[in-house]
């Protein structure tokens, strides 16, 4: 779930001494120099880590200060919480999704959004929030001479917020409006990778829903979301994060803004919170969906949207980056590419799933990550009469892991998981989430070199041997939406893989 504003400038900031450079049509004004905010170094600092790039200090009170300098004129400052829907087993299920709508609202300085937009269109502000099964994290992008009072801004919204009534009320109208549209989507990847996972993690943690359910839109109340903010919006659960910005500033910035500081929820009881590990079980979940959606005049093809999963590894296991690059080589995609010739035509679903069946539609590979646990997912569209086909070819894919595949195309995948990586963090974005991600999950930043050296690690035998122990080891879960008519059962999925083949059993028919 993400929350963009786009804000234009209203009124021009004081300013530094400028210059004017004469062009034969135009003039344009710089400043001399940016202003020197808060040069004075910070109370109490220790550094936990420091790599080539990033800068990782401990407060007193437990939170954690990454930064990382960078070049050009915008900063991106925020703060990344360890909590997400993975923790909302005592509450009712989507009040991080309520969160996220109603993040950048109205807070003890500003009576409504509009002011708080106002104030941040001054500095360049561009706000963001968003949340996921593990994580969620609010951000600011700014000038980067303007961090203080971004920050200021930052601090008094994360801290003080103040739901109104109105806004709780807008909120339920934006989900329910967000639910019909996930259920209209001719492509409904992010409804199935939700419930992959509620079939992966039946009623604990990674399986607990993250878009919120239709009944609990008008359930969840404001006592729900102070009680949740309370619980888990505590320093040692937060990491506060700095791209293009001077660590010992930010830092003294963290002191003054984020040591002892006063909530809007001071005076609510806070819950323990939960600290299980997730249980991969296994199992399915069907939604029946009677037509395709109608997008326009015309109607979308009839598919069914099947995703079948196995527990892969946390991403603190050593087979994580194996599993990185066996989604790689998988790869995958729709049956029809606009990015032109070449485009992921060598990954492994592209050779024998999209070009060796013309009745698929779609057919992708995707591995989730946590902290305890993971799963690796194959997903495909068809056509509701050939879905059962495509149970059979997604089960033989899992099959062909289990095999070592082509030094070329090992090779292949490898230097294009290294370049996806390079190019992502060269976005100023990415790089703050990268941050924020790897603190919160390691207490430490391996840089972008030890990212790769790891990638090149991974051999041939070392796919085939991560792809046989999931294959041998999980039970394999079952999601999939549309007309099911024509679907197996887990139970049929798992007889297959049993098989060692991944061919499932033939239905016998005394009438024909």
């Amino acid at each position: 779930m993400a929350m963009n504003f786009s804000l234009n400038f209203l009124k021009l900031l004081p300013r530094s001494p400028v210059r004017t450079l004469s062009y034969p049509s135009q003039s344009l004004t710089i400043p001399l120099e940016i202003p020197q905010y808060l040069d004075n170094p910070p109370r109490s600092e220790r550094n936990i880590h420091q790599s080539k790039e990033t800068i990782i200090t401990r407060l007193s009170n437990g939170l954690r200060v990454a930064t990382q300098e960078s070049f050009g004129q915008y900063c991106t400052i925020g703060a990344f919480v360890d909590t997400g829907s993975r923790y909302e087993v005592d509450y009712p299920s989507g009040v991080t999704h309520f969160l996220s709508k109603l993040a950048f609202q109205s807070s003890s300085k500003y009576k409504t959004c509009e002011d708080l937009f106002k104030e941040l269109e001054l500095y360049g502000g561009l706000p963001n929030m968003q949340t996921f099964r593990d994580i969620i994290f609010y951000s600011i992008s700014c000038f980067s001479f303007a961090a203080p009072q971004a920050m200021s801004i930052f601090a008094d919204m994360f801290w003080r917020p103040q739901i109104r009534k109105k806004e709780l009320e807008d909120c339920r109208m934006a989900i329910t409006s967000e639910l019909e549209d996930l259920h209209t989507k001719p492509h409904p990847e992010a409804l199935l990778m939700d419930l992959i996972h509620q079939a992966s993690y039946r009623n604990n943690t990674l399986g607990l829903p993250e878009i919120c359910t239709p009944d609990n839109i008008s359930n969840i109340q404001l006592s729900d979301l102070n009680t949740y903010l309370a619980s888990h919006f505590i320093p040692s659960r937060i990491v506060l994060v700095g791209v293009n910005v001077k660590h010992e500033s930010f830092v003294r910035l963290a002191e003054e803004h984020f040591m002892n500081s006063e909530t809007s929820w001071k005076e609510v009881e806070r819950k323990p919170v939960d600290e299980s590990i997730s249980q991969y079980t296994g199992g399915q979940i069907k939604v029946p969906r009677e037509s395709a959606p109608v997008i326009g005049p015309n109607r979308l093809p009839d598919l069914t949207h099947v995703a079948i999963s196995l527990e892969s590894s946390s991403f603190n296991h050593e087979d994580f980056f194996t599993y990185a690059v066996l989604n790689s080589l998988m790869g995958g995609g729709g049956s029809f590419s606009a990015g032109g010739p070449g485009k992921g035509m060598y990954t492994q679903l592209y050779l024998n799933v999209l070009n060796k069946y013309h009745w698929v539609y779609h057919a992708q590979a995707l591995n989730h990550a946590y902290s305890d646990s993971g799963i690796f997912c194959l997903f495909g569209s068809s056509h509701p009469k050939q879905s059962r086909d495509l149970v059979e070819v997604l089960c033989k894919q899992f099959y062909q892991m289990t095999k070592i595949p082509n030094v070329v195309a090992v090779a292949r995948a490898k230097k294009q998981l290294q370049s996806a990586l390079m190019m992502n963090l060269e976005s100023r974005m990415i790089n703050f989430e990268d941050i924020g991600r790897q603190v919160i999950g390691h207490n430490k930043r391996l840089s972008a070199e030890e990212l790769c050296q790891k990638i090149e690690a991974v051999t041939p035998d070392d796919l085939s041997r991560a792809g046989q122990k999931m294959y041998d080891e999980s039970p394999p879960s079952l999601a999939a939406l549309g007309d099911l008519s024509y679907l197996p059962d887990v139970r049929e999925v798992e007889e297959a893989l049993i098989s060692k083949k991944g061919i499932l059993n033939r239905r016998s028919f005394i009438f024909r």
